[in-house]
């Protein structure tokens, strides 16, 4: 019986119908844990402060979201889906490195929905690859840059010999990490604006006015902290 169970096994192993069957029925359990989730949330913090595609980082008083949840308190959200807050319920939102991972219809439909659940004068902190900075990294850069290009190449193994070449990693923020669409300053700036957000600003990593939103950039420890600074633009904008 032991031996059957084990062909039936090997038979199935990579089937497409059963990958979709699991991988649908993965969602569908997410799907129903969600809204227990947020009512736990909700019913320890006095404030709803959400992560859209929080990844491994986890900050007290706010609400980690993800497609792939990492842990148990992670709720479950599809950003080309609407996101399942109410309108205007929402104090702030952050998301951090997660834009560039979704095409620009996606990544406008994340904008539209962070304006739709934002309460009045609530606050967007959206942290991307900076487009201008990493075509910048083709031509010439100080010593500094130069040495945060080298670091990066060598962490992700290219030949020491090479590792001076910043096309290694002008090609890695383009289309590696499934990276989809990275933005100017000038036109995630329009895109905050269609979604009908104002007040729009330019911070640097880990700076804002708001204590709240200060504290919840965290991408830079997950990669170096230095070239994180460089290569990434921070907007943030208030819902009217």
């Amino acid at each position: 019986m032991a031996g059957t169970a084990r062909r039936v096994r090997e038979l199935v192993n990579g089937s497409p119908f059963l990958n979709q069957t699991t991988q649908s029925g993965w969602i569908v359990a997410q799907r129903a844990m969600r809204s227990s989730k947020i009512k736990r949330h909700m019913a320890a913090n006095d404030r709803l402060r959400v992560m859209i595609g929080s990844g491994p980082t986890k900050v007290d008083g706010w609400l980690s979201t993800d497609l792939i949840p990492s842990r148990s308190d992670v709720v479950f959200l599809d950003a080309s889906e609407p996101f399942p807050f109410e309108t205007n319920s929402v104090d702030r939102i952050h998301t951090e490195h997660m834009i560039e991972h979704v095409d620009h219809p996606i990544g406008r439909n994340i904008l539209a929905e962070c304006a739709r659940v934002l309460k009045p004068d609530g606050r967007i902190r959206i942290a991307t690859p900076d487009f201008d900075r990493v075509i910048a990294l083709a031509g010439p850069v100080g010593d500094d840059v130069a040495d945060l290009v080298r670091q990066s190449n060598l962490r992700n193994g290219i030949d020491p010999d090479h590792a001076s070449d910043p096309i290694w990693a002008v090609n890695r923020l383009f289309s590696g990490y499934g990276h989809q669409f990275l933005y100017t300053e000038a036109m995630l700036t329009r895109e905050l604006a269609t979604a009908g957000l104002t007040n729009i600003a330019r911070y640097e990593v880990g700076h804002s006015e708001d204590p709240e939103l200060a504290e919840a950039d965290h991408h830079g420890e997950q990669i170096n902290a230095g070239w994180n600074r460089y290569q990434t633009l921070v907007l943030e904008a208030t819902k009217p």
